[in-house]
């Protein structure tokens, strides 16, 4: 309460009191009869009512102004958000057949195809950065019954700029870049460079690690997607930017496609699954003396999750003649070109299951397995990958909403061909203890 009303309700006491004293005395000296002492309580009660209503209209006129509930955009007026994350992550990586990763990516994160075999064990080997450190920059305009979404997203990690000499610095690369108009409800058109429609961004475990196991699709590229809701689900869409994998070929990818990678997918849940089902045809292709050499593969995913409470369940599986670069951070490829020139394709599938378990509010845990294989024909040589597995177990603890700081244990390994039998080792492991401080923003 302020000093002018303190002023205001003082006063007013001061003269409702004196009054008191008045009427008390007259009643000692007069001997007012009950009917008007009964009139007299109630004018003191209708006195103390109006003192407490000025007050309360006093302090109010006083008090300061709340703001106002924020206005909705109005059409043509745009949002901007920006946001994203830091993350330090140190690791420290044993590799059985080696002494590091055949090539420095796998030090920053686990990519299967970089597990060294047939070679001799080296030292565990420590490694940190701050790489995968992401900022996102977002827009929202409103049109209508409609809405008009962006999103730029920008992180150092694969960044072929910078090393560890002085500075550690790193060139930033793009990650993600599109506009995503949506028409109406359930109705959209997205255009631009984000996650592939064929991989089920959210069915992906939580880890330390940047990917996770070495059985999820993986790609992120491209495309123009359409999205349409029908009933509780939608049916998506897409075609997306090509690129072909070959092994015996001259080039890694080629980029000789005549077709864009089409996809569909189905979304939808049911009680506590959710889940999508994808399937994709996409040419695999190189150019030759006597002209292009093309094949039209298929592959399909299934992947989900089932909320079990707090916890969860996350699982994928994919097989097909065309996954190749898709599946594993291109841990194989997809086709061999064969004596002829012609383009053999390869069976591969893979997946994994991933359980999530919360032992408290801020204390949680992620098991996750994962496996994937390749049915090789003869014509590939003894050292092509052949298989792939990998387990990560982690603890990870958020003292605030926004914060992740944790461990995983990671093992990996690495099956070659070797169907001549011919090679002494032909499988690698990597074991790993990697650590992590995040704080999104």
């Amino acid at each position: 309460m302020t000093r002018t009303t303190n002023k205001f309700v003082a006063r007013l006491s001061a003269g409702l009191l004196y009054s008191s004293v008045g009427a008390l005395a007259l009643a000692q000296t007069e001997s007012p009869t009950n009917e008007e002492l009964q009139l007299r309580i109630q004018e003191l009660q209708a006195q103390v009512a109006t003192l407490a209503e000025q007050a309360r209209e006093a302090r109010d006129r006083e008090a300061p102004v709340r703001d106002p509930e924020p206005t909705q955009p109005a059409d043509g007026e745009t949002q901007l958000e920006i946001g994203g994350y830091v993350k330090l992550d140190s690791a420290i990586s044993d590799y059985s057949d080696g002494a590091a990763a055949t090539a420095g990516i796998g030090e920053d994160f686990l990519v299967p195809s970089t597990i060294p075999v047939g070679g001799e064990s080296g030292a565990a080997k420590y490694n940190a950065h701050a790489k995968s450190t992401r900022l996102f920059v977002k827009t929202r305009t409103k049109f209508g019954s409609g809405q008009v979404n962006t999103h730029l997203e920008i992180d150092a990690m694969a960044s072929g700029q910078g090393d560890e000499r002085i500075s550690n610095s790193y060139a930033q690369r793009l990650r993600h870049a599109y506009v995503d108009w949506q028409m109406a409800a359930g109705r959209s058109l997205l255009a631009g460079q984000t996650w592939s429609t064929f991989f089920n961004v959210g069915a992906l475990p939580e880890g330390m690690d940047f990917v996770g196991p070495v059985g999820t699709i993986f790609e992120r590229q491209p495309q123009l997607r359409y999205t349409h809701g029908i009933g509780s689900g939608s049916l998506q869409v897409a075609a997306e930017n090509p690129a072909t994998t070959l092994y015996s070929g001259t080039e890694n990818p080629y980029d000789d496609n005549s077709t864009p990678d089409f996809v569909l997918r189905y979304n939808n849940s049911a009680g506590g699954l959710s889940y999508s089902v994808a399937s994709m045809s996409r040419e695999l292709a190189y150019d030759r003396d006597t002209g292009q050499e093309s094949r039209r593969g298929f592959a399909i995913s299934l992947s989900g999750k089932y909320q079990l409470g707090a916890d969860d369940i996350r699982f994928m599986y994919s097989y097909g003649n065309a996954l190749g670069r898709y599946m594993g951070l291109n841990s194989y490829r997809a086709g061999i070109i064969d004596p002829e020139g012609d383009i053999e394709l390869i069976d591969q599938s893979g997946g994994f299951v991933a359980l999530r378990h919360f032992w408290s509010e801020k204390w949680r845990s992620n098991l996750v397995l994962s496996m994937t294989s390749a049915d090789n024909p003869e014509l590939v040589t003894d050292t092509t990958a052949a298989e792939y597995r990998s387990a990560h177990l982690n603890l990870l603890y958020s003292p605030l909403p926004q914060m992740t700081l944790g461990g995983e244990y990671i093992f990996a390994s690495k099956q070659l061909e070797n169907s001549s039998g011919t090679l002494a080792d032909d499988e690698g492991d990597l074991q790993r203890m990697q650590f992590s401080v995040k704080y999104a923003f």
